[in-house]
C-alpha cells in the first residue's frame, strides 16, 4: 500500500504526533531528512519506531535514505548506552541528582562524549576529558574537572587552584537548579578554549 502524502509530503501514516515533532524540530520535507539520521529522529518526543519505519521505506521509495551514522557518533552512542547500563546498577544517595547533573553536561554541546573513567560518568569533548563524577563521596556530588585549560576558565563554581583540576560540589537538586547556569558556562568555556 502506497503511503499518502500530505502538504508536508510526510506520509500521513506516521501519525499526528510524529508530524508534529517533525514540523516542531523544523522539518517540512522528505528531502530535509536525509540530512538527519535515524537515531537523531528516533529523539524526537512524538517520533516512535513506527513513524521512524514508515518514512524511511518512504525514503527508500523515493531513491533517498537518512543520513548515515558516523563513526564517531557510533561509539559515541556505545558509550553513552554503556553509561545508561552503569547509572541504572549505581546505588549512591544522589543518584537522581547524578542524572539531573549528566543531563545538563550532555545538552551543553552535542560533541560531548560520555564514558566510565574512575568507576564514574565522565564527559569529554574531542577526546580531552572535561569533567568527571568522583561517586566515593556520598554527602554530596562531587564533580572533578580535569582538563589543562580548566585553570584559564574563571567560575565561582570551580574550587581549587591545582594546575590542571577544579572541583564543584553539589548538595541535592535545589542546588543543582541554583548552579545550572554557572555550571553549563564553565563547560561552555572550557568548550571555547579547547578550540583554540
Amino acid at each position: 500500500m502506497k503511503a499518502k502524502e500530505t502538504k508536508s509530503n510526510f506520509p500521513r501514516e506516521i501519525g499526528r504526533p510524529a508530524t508534529g515533532a517533525l514540523a516542531f524540530a523544523g522539518y517540512t520535507n522528505l528531502k530535509q531528512l536525509t540530512r538527519v539520521t535515524e537515531a537523531e529522529l528516533g529523539k524526537l518526543h512524538g517520533m516512535g519506531p513506527k513513524a521512524l519505519g514508515i518514512l524511511r521505506e518512504t525514503l527508500k521509495a523515493k531513491g533517498m535514505s537518512f543520513a548515515k551514522t558516523s563513526q564517531a557518533e557510533a561509539k559515541k552512542q556505545v558509550t553513552s548506552a554503556k553509561v545508561d547500563q552503569f547509572m541504572k546498577k549505581l546505588k549512591h544517595p544522589f543518584k537522581a541528582e547524578v542524572e539531573m547533573i549528566r543531563k545538563i553536561i550532555k545538552g551543553v554541546n552535542k560533541e560531548i562524549a560520555e564514558e566510565i573513567k574512575w568507576n564514574a560518568p565522565s564527559f569529554g569533548y574531542k577526546g580531552e576529558y572535561l569533567v568527571t563524577f568522583n561517586l566515593w563521596e556520598k554527602e554530596h556530588i562531587h564533580l572533578v574537572f580535569h582538563n589543562p585549560m580548566i585553570s584559564r576558565v574563571k567560575s565561582k563554581l570551580l574550587e581549587g587552584d591545582y594546575e590542571h583540576r577544579r572541583m564543584a560540589h553539589f548538595f541535592g537538586k535545589s542546588d543543582i537548579k541554583a548552579k545550572q547556569v554557572v555550571l553549563v558556562k564553565a563547560l561552555k568555556d572550557l568548550i571555547k578554549l579547547q578550540k583554540k
